[in-house]
């Protein structure tokens, strides 16, 4: 088998990378470029609103380099979880920023965009046959969840990305994929090793995360050859380690030995990682076990409510000194006001975090020493529609701000309020309600691809 050199231009679109790297990247005779465009790290906010975590500017930024470049090499250019999540408006953003950057451009390419949001009845069928499983610690899937849900998506694998290549696209906009799909594709494609090729991808999918120094995102170069596989950065200050490369394996990940895709799992264990130069990790060893299911997860969200946050400093050291007791009183006197609203407790959420004193992991916290001079107050409340949200936060407020505690020498002031307005709206907020698994017979069966000619 022919080498097959890839560049992964950064870890996620959006977040950047610098011209020199990207540029002597080029240089390499790539055969195709490539980047990851979304996580659900940040939440189920963005699937359920359909909107990407990072800005347009930066994604077209990011966009326009990668694109300009791929036209004039003539390569593929592949984007997996475009827009965040993959749902329908987030895929149809980077469709509408790639069309803007080619016009601008004047750039002429065939382009798929390969869909992943997946309909209600779709997910029912697929129920009823007991083709899904819940994946970790939530419930079983029902019909009440799937209709409930915002948007829900399924995380593709290397198959509709082939499909895509083979159908005559040369600039691919996928939705929501696993991140060493992305790069996988085309070297499976072309008969490479599977777990050469797997462990290649997960190495390279964060980009810049495995080099050093790290100030942030840039380009990293992979190489594939038949019995091992090279990873370089494509900035030539930077360099890759032993330690870097072989702690990926760590990363978002239960085990660093055994790392699972749609159609099976990559196994690590007798992986040999050497330190060819300064600046090139060499790896071998890597195999794949296929699985006996092809198996795609799936990532849904559902409306939670509507969310108003408050914050504020405390530097009363005799407030400090009672903050657990001061604040349950406030719960009580908040749920009296709201009560005179005609609010029932049971339909808000008011929650106050104590940032400085066990706001991270709450009960969970092993140190109960608390010798700081200040806190920070989080409240947020969530209601099933905005003006109660609003109507609570202020009830809140006014209770944290006015009610007293023993030893208080002031009648208020014991509050520093950095923001006017103080009560700021989130509006809808969302959750998680599908963390599922569903096998399927064909991996295209449920990411259909369109065609554009651009």
């Amino acid at each position: 088998m022919p080498e097959i050199r890839m560049m992964a231009t950064t870890g996620m679109l959006g977040y950047g990378y610098t011209e020199k790297a990207f540029q002597r990247g080029l240089e390499q005779n790539l055969d195709f470029i490539a980047a990851d465009s979304g996580s659900m790290d940040p939440g189920p906010h963005y699937l359920g609103e359909g909107v990407p975590f990072v800005s347009r500017q930066a994604l077209k930024r990011d966009l326009s380099l990668m694109l300009e470049a791929a036209v004039d090499k003539k390569i593929p250019m592949l984007i997996g979880s475009a827009g965040g999540g993959g749902s329908e408006p987030q895929l149809a953003l980077v469709r509408e920023v790639v069309e803007e950057i080619a016009t601008e451009k004047n750039l002429h390419f065939d382009m798929a965009l390969i869909h992943s949001e997946q309909s209600a009845e779709y997910l029912k069928a697929k129920l009823a046959d007991g083709k899904i499983e819940s994946l970790g610690p939530i419930a079983e899937l029902t019909d009440d969840e799937i209709d409930q849900s915002e948007r829900v998506v399924a995380m593709m694998g290397v198959e509709p990305f082939q499909a895509a290549l083979k159908g005559g696209a040369q600039v691919v906009l996928a939705g929501r994929a696993t991140d060493a799909s992305i790069y996988s594709a085309i070297p499976l494609m072309r008969g490479a090793h599977a777990g050469l090729s797997w462990h290649l991808s997960k190495i390279i999918e964060c980009a810049g995360q495995v080099t050093t120094p790290r100030p942030g995102q840039d380009c990293v170069i992979g190489t594939l050859r038949d019995d091992h596989f090279l990873v370089e950065p494509g900035h030539p200050d930077k360099r890759c380690t032993r330690m870097r490369i072989a702690a990926h394996t760590l990363y978002e990940n239960p085990s660093p030995y055994r790392l699972e895709e749609p159609d099976g799992t990559l196994v690590t264990i007798d992986s040999v990682y050497e330190q060819l130069d300064e600046r090139i990790v060499k790896v071998s060893g890597s195999q794949f076990e296929p699985s006996a299911a092809y198996t795609v997860k799936l990532e849904g969200v559902k409306e939670s409510g509507y969310r108003t946050v408050f914050i504020a400093g405390v530097r009363d050291p005799i407030l400090i000194s009672v903050i657990d007791d001061f604040i349950e009183s406030c719960h009580e006197r908040v749920a009296l006001e709201a009560q005179n609203l005609g609010v029932a407790k049971d339909s808000y959420r008011l929650n106050v975090r104590v940032y400085g004193k066990n706001a991270t992991m709450g009960p969970r916290e092993p140190v109960q020493d608390f010798n700081g001079h200040e806190i920070g107050l989080l409240v947020d409340v969530l209601a099933s529609d905005a003006d109660t949200s609003k109507a609570i936060m202020a009830k809140a407020r006014y209770a944290l701000l006015h009610t007293d505690f023993p030893g208080r020498k002031c009648i208020s002031g014991n509050l520093a309020i950095p923001f006017s307005p103080s009560d700021m709206p989130v509006g809808m907020t969302y959750q998680f309600n599908i963390w599922h698994r569903m096998e399927i017979d064909d991996p295209l069966e449920p990411f259909p691809i369109e065609y554009v000619s651009v």
